[in-house]
């Protein structure tokens, strides 16, 4: 497994080369969300055969351990430049999930010559609100350790289409979380400051669940009107029956959302 050294820690990664071994026209960089890993993509994945995909366990998530460091937004997207520097790419498509669907956002309005576009899927819009569940998800967590999350988010957070195979692979990646790691990146959303979206130029796709009660579809549409991005440059697509577990609840749908916006940027 490829680890690598950002920013004084160590992120495990995996860099798929485009199907054919063929010269990628873009590189994407994706990002994942609290209680998930870089598997939270793979089901996608078929559908993004002609780039280069790099995904990676966000510091503190899954295989990339915390050792108490900073974990905040502009960590992640720190994190995310300075893989990007790691694996000698200057430039690339930065797709996020929830809390991960923050930094597309982020780095466009504050590193703009490195992202092509963003894809945000299911995007966390901070405010006062979201800080306060994520606060008690703290308490929750030290109390009861990661299995609360395990045992509640599967059902509580999905869909009504979503399988129980669908859920039972959620709960792996949560499980796959440790009590200290989980509760740093809950403080990321809980410390979290809505990007300055109107600083945001480049093309940009949103995709929501209309059953997703983390990342509700009012707070999708509130980041989609702030963008300074042209109104031709950007798109909001409604996944109908879709919780807050995109790419595992509706991967047929989602992948090809994602694959024809970056095909129309070749």
């Amino acid at each position: 497994m490829p680890f690598a050294n950002i920013n004084g820690h160590s992120l495990l990664y995996t860099d798929i080369a485009p199907s054919g071994n063929q010269e990628p026209k873009l590189t994407l960089i994706l990002i994942h969300g609290l209680g998930s890993t870089q598997n939270y993509f793979f089901p996608i994945f078929p559908y993004l055969a002609a780039y280069r995909c790099i995904v990676f366990d966000n510091y503190g998530a899954g295989r990339s351990k915390y050792d108490g460091g900073e974990t905040s937004i502009p960590s992640i997207g720190k994190d995310v430049l300075g893989l990007l520097d790691h694996l000698g790419v200057h430039n690339a498509v930065v797709i996020g999930y929830s809390m991960g669907a923050i930094v597309p956002t982020y780095l466009a309005a504050t590193s703009p010559d490195r992202v092509v576009a963003g894809v945000c899927i299911g995007p966390v819009h901070p405010s006062e609100g979201i800080a306060n569940v994520f606060k008690q998800r703290i308490a929750t967590v030290r109390e009861g350790g990661i299995e609360t999350m395990a045992n509640t988010i599967p059902n509580a957070a999905t869909g009504s289409k979503a399988t129980a195979t669908q859920k039972g692979f959620i709960r792996e990646m949560i499980m796959g979380q440790t009590p200290k790691g989980y509760i740093a990146n809950c403080r990321a959303i809980e410390t979290a400051h809505p990007p300055e979206y109107a600083k945001v130029q480049c093309p940009v796709l949103i995709i929501a669940g209309d059953q997703d009660k983390s990342a509700p579809l009012a707070g999708c549409k509130e980041i989609f009107s702030s963008l300074g991005t042209h109104e031709k440059n950007k798109r909001l697509e409604v996944l109908h029956g879709v919780g807050h577990w995109h790419c595992v609840e509706a991967p047929d749908e989602v992948g090809p959302l994602v694959r024809d916006f970056c095909r129309q940027l070749i």
